[in-house]
């Protein structure tokens, strides 16, 4: 009986050993294992095992070697003979350390005792890989993109014409380029993980003058002439600044031009000197007189050269220097003449003054105008001036005195023929004209006998020979 209590006691005091140690195991572990501030065993950073390191050691870890692969691994991108090579450091690209570090500790840190103990062991025998989040700093790549966008970029310049006495040179055109930047931004980001070699996208600029466009004028198409033989030196140089307004210019198929436009106002300080001007029916002076000679010449010049007109507008009055119906008068914010260039080919306007004439040439495809045009005016009405007369008591019994000259009134049709191989195809109807007539005013004594026959003749001859001079036209 005594061996067995002591055989009990023995055991009970084996059992209460083994507790114990069991008990100090776990504390011990506890202390050990659970209460590190180690990273446990098995647990990575992309490819960083940061087992059994602090945060602070695991963070300068993959934080001096990730860094150090950024700086070694690089993207190229090419454009013909350019090449850019940026590495990932320099292209902004940037990881959040701070959470994959997180992340790494808490590994094995989160729930009851048991399952942190079970985690624990399960990375230990597996491993796990915790992700490092990275993002490209959007700034850096916007300014790589403009950089590289500076140094490929270019204007597209269009072909140049070039006229000298009748000799035509033409320079080439230059195509642009411009780099579609949303479209690199994009395939830079994409590209970040494989590191492809990417082609930067450029876009070609085309220019809207070409030199096969402007190798289309070859000749004359269009000319015409007056004289200004008579005319005040006033009077020719307001000519010679409004003709060398047009001198020169070019306007590619669809475009218009105004003669207000190009020439500007009639004003003293742009140079225009006062001449006779055609006003209400009479001649008057003023700033720019000449000027519709030179909008006249131009107007005739276009309608054989076949050129579209948009505005043109008569003068009250016939001028002298062109027939009926063919003139075109101009007043700086009034009338105006506009054309518009309706050919597939370019058009070119020159202008000279030689001696007493001014000449218009228009210039085109002449290969491709293969025919001519003729213009013709016909006068439909000739309307007579009346005369009015007014009594004067103190003038002697049958006098009579001009207070206002007259003149005829006329309308007049002006027809367009279009003439191919010798041949009219067309003719059409350009425009209707009225010259209004304007009546002879005298002041008369009494007892004046009427003898209108003979008057009517005589102020009809009177008024031809008025109408035949030029020199005061405008």
């Amino acid at each position: 009986m005594e061996r067995s209590n002591r055989k009990i006691k023995i055991a009970f005091m084996f059992l209460s050993i083994v507790i114990a140690s069991i008990i100090g195991l776990g504390f011990y572990g506890y202390f050990k294992i659970l209460n590190t501030n180690l990273i446990y065993q098995g647990v990575r950073v992309e490819k960083y095992d940061l087992s059994l390191m602090t945060k602070e050691e695991g963070l300068n870890y993959i934080k001096e070697n990730h860094e150090k692969e950024l700086k070694d691994r690089s993207m190229k991108l090419i454009y013909a003979d350019k090449e850019y090579v940026y590495s990932l450091d320099e292209l902004g690209l940037y990881s959040d350390y701070e959470k994959a570090i997180n992340e790494a500790y808490s590994v094995g840190r989160e729930g009851s005792i048991f399952k942190r103990i079970k985690d624990i062991i399960y990375v230990k025998k597996n491993g796990i890989v915790i992700p490092l989040d990275s993002n490209i700093d959007k700034n850096r790549i916007n300014h790589i993109v403009d950089t590289i966008s500076e140094e490929i970029d270019s204007d597209a310049k269009d072909a140049e014409f070039h006229f000298n006495n009748g000799n035509i040179s033409i320079t080439n055109e230059v195509v642009g380029r411009v780099v579609d930047k949303e479209k690199l931004s994009k395939a830079i980001n994409d590209n970040i993980d494989r590191l492809d070699t990417i082609e930067i996208p450029v876009e070609n600029i085309l220019p809207k003058v070409t030199k096969s466009l402007l190798s289309r004028i070859n000749g004359v198409i269009g000319e015409y002439s007056t004289s200004f033989k008579g005319s005040s030196q006033n009077r020719i140089e307001n000519i010679r600044i409004s003709a060398t307004a047009l001198k020169g210019k070019l306007l590619m198929p669809g475009e218009s031009l105004s003669f207000n436009d190009t020439t500007g106002p009639r004003d003293k300080k742009f140079g225009y000197k006062e001449a006779n001007v055609i006003l209400n029916g009479e001649f008057t002076p003023d700033v720019g007189g000449g000027v519709c000679q030179t909008s006249t010449t131009l107007y005739n010049a276009l309608l054989l050269a076949d050129v579209t007109i948009l505005e043109r507008s008569p003068h009250s009055i016939p001028a002298t220097y062109v027939k009926f119906g063919q003139d075109a008068a101009v007043a700086y914010g009034f009338l105006d003449l506009k054309f518009r260039n309706d050919f597939d080919f370019p058009i070119y306007i020159d202008s000279k003054m030689v001696g007493n004439q001014l000449y218009f040439y228009i210039y085109g495809d002449k290969r491709s105008k293969d025919y001519t045009v003729k213009i013709e005016s016909e006068i439909i009405e000739t309307i007579p001036a009346n005369e009015e007369l007014i009594l004067d008591e103190t003038l002697e019994p049958g006098s009579r005195i001009l207070v206002q000259a007259g003149r005829k009134g006329y309308k007049v049709n002006t027809y367009k023929s279009i003439i191919k191989n010798g041949k009219t195809v067309s003719r059409e109807l350009i425009s209707k004209d009225f010259y209004r007539p304007k009546n002879f005013i005298y002041k008369v004594g009494k007892d004046v006998v009427e003898t209108s026959n003979n008057l009517e003749d005589e102020l009809n001859n009177r008024i031809d020979d008025i109408e035949m001079d030029g020199s005061n036209g405008q």
